[in-house]
């Protein structure tokens, strides 16, 4: 009779295994791997576009175009502050008066020779001047004058005068005249002697030196 061998009865039950334990290390390491494992793809993927990039054909260079020079801004000087002179007004201009209208008779060389000279205007024989003014007067013995003479010369001297009235060539009347010694400057009235005719009817007078 064959005699079966049996297993004890620890033998006959199954071996538990221990529990596993979870790796939190390898779990990490694959973690970062695909992180690194990413940006390696994309890397790649950029470099193969980069070389596509590459491949196309180089686009033909612009045209030269003359750049003109930079302009350089000038740099502003520095000047020296102008020295102004002071205005100097300039002396007011005096007015040129006129020169004295020359008297009748005024640088005649003889004296003595008639000059025509008009009732009331100034004439001048040789240191004297009778005055303008002067009228014609009817005395009552005739015609006479009235007025002054004035010596305009560096030395004493008296004046004798003439004064004829004359239409035409006819002298229709005449009035001697003088004065006293008259110092230079010196004027006074004249002492006129009438020859006893008196009229208007003359057209001309004429006048000179008796002495």
């Amino acid at each position: 009779m064959t005699q079966q061998y049996t297993q004890p009865p620890h033998a006959q039950m199954p071996m538990q295994q221990p529990p596993k334990q979870k790796n939190t290390t390898k779990t990490a390491l694959i973690i970062v791997g695909s992180i690194f494992g990413g940006l390696v793809l994309i890397g790649a993927l950029g470099s193969i576009g980069g070389n596509k990039s590459a491949d196309k054909p180089a686009a033909a260079p612009a045209a030269t175009t003359t750049t003109a020079a930079p302009v350089q801004k000038a740099v502003p000087k520095t000047e020296a502050p102008k020295v102004v002179a002071p205005k100097t007004s300039a002396p007011p201009v005096k007015p040129t008066q006129p020169a004295a209208p020359k008297l009748a008779c005024e640088g005649q060389d003889d004296r003595s020779a008639p000059c025509e000279v008009k009732v009331g205007s100034a004439f001048k024989l040789g240191s004297h001047t009778v005055l303008a003014g002067w009228k014609i007067k009817d005395s009552g013995f005739g015609m006479t004058i009235v007025g002054k003479a004035k010596n305009t010369d560096d030395k004493t001297s008296t004046m004798f005068i003439d004064v004829k009235f004359l239409k035409g060539d006819e002298v229709v009347a005449h009035v001697m005249c003088n004065t006293g010694d008259l110092e230079p400057g010196q004027s006074e009235t004249m002492n006129c002697i009438p020859d006893g005719t008196y009229t208007k009817k003359f057209t001309k007078v004429t006048a000179e030196a008796t002495f």
